[in-house]
């Protein structure tokens, strides 16, 4: 069996003693003997991985499954003279960030990053729908509880331009009213879609790591993770996800 990894930081193993062996697909593969090839980045765009599985997956399609975490929804990417920059607007005062990060802080907004996410699934589950390649998809790093206002427009409008009813700031806005009408109606279908197909795609992995039962099974504390697992966290996420793809 071949498994192919996507996602940012949690999925490449940081915060382990050794990602090449202590990440959760390091630790799938030595457990379940199988193959797993981890194309995961820290840092990354969940652009970034989407792009970077289907060239993988376009050049190589002879995976069994593809598992694909979505991480932090505000970082994003763009070509720059021919070389893909990975961009995470709305950070502060950090040393790294360029001057796209600062052109796209001024445009960037929650709302934005939740109709990215919602588009991204859609097309990338699709994509691997239409090759015939088995993906299982969660938010992770995601956090969903950030963007619950946002959500709540798509999931709550009635098809009755009363936007108000639904909490949407109307004069933050740069869109019309039918334009607005039209954009959630998609984006509620669209998410329906995305649902039917992969149920867990905005589910959060980090609420597992931290049930109480699964800190003592694993002998770790959630509390004293530095941003990220340890060994014993990604190896609780290991069989976390053989569990999702039915390798237990």
């Amino acid at each position: 069996m071949k498994i192919l990894t996507l996602g940012a930081s949690w999925v490449h193993g940081a915060g382990s003693s050794d990602p090449e062996t202590k990440s959760w697909p390091a630790q799938i593969a030595k457990k379940y003997g199988i193959e797993v090839v981890n194309l995961a980045q820290v840092g990354s765009s969940n652009q970034r991985a989407a792009r970077i599985g289907i060239e993988e997956l376009c050049r190589n399609p002879d995976y069994d499954c593809v598992i694909f975490l979505l991480g932090p929804a505000s970082r994003t990417e763009v070509l720059n003279n021919g070389k893909w920059h990975q961009i995470w607007p709305g950070r502060e005062n950090i040393s790294t960030n360029s001057s796209l990060d600062k052109i796209y802080t001024e445009m960037w907004m929650p709302w934005n990053d939740l109709q990215n996410t919602i588009m991204l699934s859609f097309y990338f589950m699709h994509s691997l729908k239409a090759m015939g390649i088995p993906l299982y998809m969660e938010g992770c790093t995601f956090n969903v509880s950030q963007y619950k206002k946002e959500l709540s427009w798509i999931t709550d409008y009635n098809n009755d331009y009363d936007f108000n009813k639904i909490g949407m700031p109307l004069s933050q806005l740069n869109i019309g009213i039918k334009d607005l009408d039209r954009k959630l109606k998609s984006l509620k279908a669209i998410h329906l879609q995305n649902l039917k197909i992969q149920p867990y795609y905005l589910l959060e992995s980090t609420n597992f790591l931290k049930l109480p039962d699964v800190q003592k099974k694993y002998g770790y504390s959630y509390e004293s993770f530095n941003g990220h697992p340890n060994d014993f966290g990604y190896a609780a996420l290991a069989d976390y996800f053989a569990d999702k793809i039915d390798l237990n």
